[in-house]
């Protein structure tokens, strides 16, 4: 009986110290996982910077049958700023492509092309964020060629064999596909959809030039006269001065509104964004400590236009129309620090000149 007993007590102990084993096994694949996704996550946004960096002010068009791409082409990135989540973007849709990013689902629409750019990703990873989207919602893809801005139309939730989801509908748009529920255990038996459409594209984006405020030329006065008094003359050439000047215009330099009724100070780090007011988002694609300039982008919501800035140098105020009104706003970059950018938003109310 004893015998019996040890060799029991003994099985039970292999039997514990295997278990021990297969979970600890289990614990370090899951590790190195998240650890390998996120290496090449880093990675891969580098290699896209060098490429952003290099951009051409004027997007190239892209191929309306362009060749297809090898399986792992970095494509470019997907920026959903209210959410503060990103993912760098391959071609393919295998499961090699999805650990280490999202997928661009071959068959469908490249960014800058009319139609269904379709793009899958892991619920439990990269997008696991897309369970708190919204109407409305901006999504920014950024590529080597050009950046485009697609806002949110609508969410379903749908079966893997669904796959008209993915299907042109004549207009530019974007079609997020993940699997659901978020919480499943196990292979998911939904997907989840999320559907945007193109509010612009990078020709239709109002440049930025950072030009000093230039003041509005006065015209010359007229010749008095020859037989009129020197008073008459005198009140022609004030005239001009009382003038109102040209009206500002969209994202330029020029005379700031009387009074401000609302400041919002921010401080924005490199490739990330921050909503600054309700419908306005300020985004950082690079800070340049050295020159004292920022580039990155300002999203208006509801005059559904962006502004790009480029090499935006600090202290040079930004003045731009917050919506279809005459309401105005004005961003001023205060700092550029090595990887970060600090400044305030003024806005103004019905201000006129």
């Amino acid at each position: 009986m004893r015998f019996r007993a040890r060799r029991a007590s003994r099985t039970r102990r292999w039997f514990e110290a295997l278990l021990l084993l297969g979970g600890l096994a289990g614990v370090g694949i899951w590790g190195w996982s998240r650890i390998h996704l996120a290496l090449s996550q880093k990675e891969a946004d580098k290699v896209l910077e060098r490429s952003l960096a290099t951009r051409p002010a004027i997007p190239k068009p892209t191929p309306k049958a362009p060749p297809p791409l090898p399986e792992g082409t970095l494509l470019g990135r997907i920026v959903i700023p209210r959410l503060k989540m990103q993912t760098v973007v391959r071609e393919g849709a295998g499961t090699e492509t999805l650990d280490v990013a999202a997928g661009h689902i071959p068959g469908t629409a490249l960014p800058g092309q009319t139609g269904n750019v379709g793009v899958a990703g892991h619920r439990d990873t990269l997008f696991r964020g897309l369970r708190n989207i919204a109407k409305n919602d901006l999504i920014e893809f950024e590529t080597p060629t050009g950046s485009y801005n697609y806002e949110v139309e609508s969410t379903r939730i749908v079966k893997p064999q669904d796959v008209e989801v993915l299907e042109s509908n004549g207009h530019a748009e974007i079609t997020l596909v993940t699997c659901y529920p978020f919480n499943y255990v196990g292979s998911a038996p939904n997907r989840f959809i999320v559907k945007a459409r193109l509010a612009n594209t990078p020709e239709q984006v109002a440049q930025v030039p950072p030009a000093p405020p230039v003041a509005p030329a006065q015209p010359q006065p007229e010749p008095p006269p020859a037989k009129k008094a020197e008073a008459p003359r005198v009140k022609r050439a004030i005239e001009p001065v009382r003038r109102k000047p040209p009206p500002v215009m969209r994202a330029s330099v020029s005379k700031r509104p009387r009074s401000a009724t609302r400041k919002v100070s921010f401080r924005v780090g490199e490739s990330h964004s921050t909503q600054l007011a309700p419908g306005i988002l300020l985004g950082v694609s690079r800070a340049d400590a050295v020159r004292d300039r920022a580039s990155g982008w300002l999203w208006v919501g509801r005059a559904r236009h962006t502004i790009w800035l480029r090499n935006q140098p600090a202290r040079q105020p930004l003045l731009f129309h917050s919506n279809d009104d005459s309401r105005r706003a004005e961003l001023m970059i205060t700092k550029v620090s090595r990887n970060a950018v600090s400044g305030y938003l003024l806005l103004f109310g019905d201000t006129h000149d």
